[in-house]
């Protein structure tokens, strides 16, 4: 494994990636940065201080099982199968206190902060949410295993998508 400075940079540029492929809609090349057993899940807040905590029973706001349910919902979004997505919001992503938490073998754990500006059918919204990571090498590339969002809002305002998280 890399020096802490070393990680800490590839988790951040990773992530700053991540969200640069969103904002540019460049969704096949976003999809390639998650592993194949990939969840991305944004839970449903259950009381003013809890979110839900078992995507599997749950209400959950976006759950993802794997790479697949991933590359579904993108198709969704380009086919313009998603009313939601009709005409796609323009996003700017703007990600900071980025940590590295815990290193096991090849498996990171990392938190992130993220604002999302959005203009679309609605106008523009500004939303905050907080990203858990878990990352895993493969074939020494460092890949997301499950990207958890926490949606700060407790109220919608307007359709929620991948690219708006």
């Amino acid at each position: 494994m890399r020096n802490d400075i070393g990680l800490q940079t590839e988790v951040t540029n990773l992530i700053c990636r991540e969200t640069m492929l969103l904002d540019r809609r460049r969704f096949d090349e976003w999809i390639e940065l998650f592993t194949e057993d990939a969840v991305y899940w944004v839970p449903a807040w259950r009381s003013e201080e809890q979110t839900t905590d078992d995507p599997e029973t749950q209400l959950n706001l976006i759950y993802l099982r794997d790479r697949g349910g991933i590359e579904d919902r993108i198709f969704r979004i380009e086919s313009r199968d998603s009313y939601a997505s009709v005409p796609l919001d323009r996003t700017v992503h703007l990600v900071g206190n980025v940590l590295v938490e815990k290193v096991e073998g090849d498996r990171v754990e990392a938190t992130a902060n993220c604002l999302v500006h959005s203009y679309g059918k609605k106008g523009g919204q500004t939303r905050g949410s907080l990203y858990d990571y878990i990352f895993r090498r493969t074939d020494g590339t460092l890949k997301i295993a499950r990207k958890k969002i926490v949606f700060i809002d407790d109220r919608l305002e307007g359709a929620v998508d991948v690219y708006h998280l």
